[in-house]
């Protein structure tokens, strides 16, 4: 992590150190926005038992990683870094220009700052409509699990466990990033607890995981045959890409039927769900070809906790090895 100084200060320093920036002014501004949203919504019912509803009572992911970067910004700076959250949020109140910790901005940003009195201001709201960067995305995913994991808990019942449940919601996030609302109406027979008045809370599932659009009486639509996304309709262009990493396009004709709407993965689902788990099911298949018996996602705490996992046999010991996209590791069990 590079020291920021005054010297430094600039878009001399490289395009790399200027996104920097304005990525960490982007995700304190997500913990903001979205610290204002569950003060707004302390009111509303919660199911008093879900694991996922506790754990959401803490502070908002974007803004704890935010302040973590924060903390290792000002200590490579020399400087002495705010105290606590509370000292993140006096440092919001004040001119990004005047921060100790002096930042590679536009001239037209110096003067602004993230909280005007008690509200996020009209500079952080353009933060999270996605000016910079994708922590909105990020957002999305933490979303998409704790509505993963409040659903399986409510629905948890003997021979069938939260994990199985979790699991195959997940499955249908990676599968079906396109699905009907005949499908949804399925999904809550399938899963009918919710609170005492209200709809089931496999909706705030789909909510949270999926968009809803219009298509009365059935769609018809273009996939990719290999992972399920839509492709854009590029007109004059026969080369199409689904955007799925390692995915071999290979378009196909979807007709789905449907009452009034249809439901599309949201990009945060997509991008932190959907396409890792694309590849995380190519793993499972390939250590079951060796003999193996694959776990996916083993443990429900964290979205990326062990998402494909086997034991592997050392004399009178087993070792349990964990993967995901991007790591690797192993642990004695």
């Amino acid at each position: 992590m590079p020291a920021l100084s005054v010297d430094e200060a600039g878009p001399e320093r490289g395009t790399a150190v200027w996104e920097d920036d304005y990525i960490l002014l982007a995700l304190l501004s997500h913990g903001l926005v979205e610290m204002k949203r569950r003060l707004e919504n302390l009111g509303a019912p919660r199911h008093p038992w879900s694991k996922a509803e506790r754990r959401d009572t803490g502070l908002p992911g974007a803004w704890q990683e935010a302040v973590t970067r924060l903390w290792w910004w000002f200590f490579w700076a020399g400087l002495e870094p705010p105290r606590n959250d509370y000292g993140v949020l006096e440092l919001c109140r004040v001119p990004l220009g005047q921060w100790p910790l002096r930042m590679a901005l536009s001239s037209a940003d110096v003067d602004v700052c993230l909280l005007d009195g008690e509200e996020p201001s009209e500079f952080a709201e353009e933060a999270v409509r996605g000016a910079w960067g994708d922590p909105e995305a990020h957002i999305a995913e933490q979303r998409v699990h704790q509505a993963l994991v409040l659903v399986a808990e409510a629905n948890a019942r003997e021979g069938r466990d939260v994990g199985q449940i979790y699991v195959r919601l997940r499955h249908l996030v990676i599968e079906r990033p396109v699905i009907s609302d005949l499908e949804v109406r399925a999904l809550q027979q399938e899963m009918p607890s919710g609170p005492t008045a209200g709809e089931p809370y496999v909706m705030e599932f789909v909510r949270a995981a999926y968009e809803r659009r219009l298509a009365e009486n059935g769609v018809t639509l273009t996939v990719c045959a290999g992972c399920g996304v839509p492709l854009p309709q590029a007109r004059g262009s026969r080369s199409q890409s689904c955007g799925t990493p390692s995915c071999e396009t290979r378009p196909k004709i979807l007709r789905l039927p449907t009452l009034a709407f249809y439901w599309v993965l949201h990009r945060g689902a997509r991008r932190f769900v959907h396409d890792p788990g694309v590849f995380e099911l190519r793993v499972c298949e390939k250590v079951r070809a060796l003999g193996l018996e694959p776990m996916l996602w083993l443990g429900t705490d964290q979205p990326d906790a062990l998402d494909v996992s086997f034991h592997v046999r050392r004399g009178n010991r087993s070792e349990l090895w964990g993967t995901d996209e991007k790591d690797r590791g192993r642990t004695a069990s």
